[in-house]
């Protein structure tokens, strides 16, 4: 994974997904948010893009060689849906908000 290659690659391919993402849903909004929210894309479509790659050139010589899925290959492919689908970025506001939530009630 210390080829630059993939990583200018993988921040490219976030790039232009993002701003596609953002163009095709969101034209009309004000530029602040319009940004927001292509940064968010971008983040979220780099970090599938990373999951992806670790998963293909990592992992699955792995589990070609030993035959067996684990729990965290199962995750990493749950991750990486989430994050092609767009749905990354709300599943950890949720995450932070509800342990927000949960410190406020035990340390009231």
């Amino acid at each position: 994974m210390n080829n630059i290659t993939v990583w200018i690659i993988l921040g490219m391919a976030s790039i232009i997904l993002g701003i596609f993402s953002r163009i095709a849903v969101y034209n009309e909004k004000s530029k602040p948010w319009w940004f927001f929210e292509w940064w968010r894309d971008c983040v979220s479509y780099f970090m599938a893009g990373v999951i992806g790659y670790f998963f293909v050139a990592v992992r699955w010589p792995i589990i070609t060689k030993s035959g067996n899925l684990s729990a965290n290959d199962f995750i990493l492919c749950l991750i990486f849906l989430m994050g092609v689908l767009g749905w990354l970025p709300y599943f950890i506001k949720n995450i932070t908000e509800g342990i927000g939530k949960i410190l406020g009630i035990i340390l009231r």
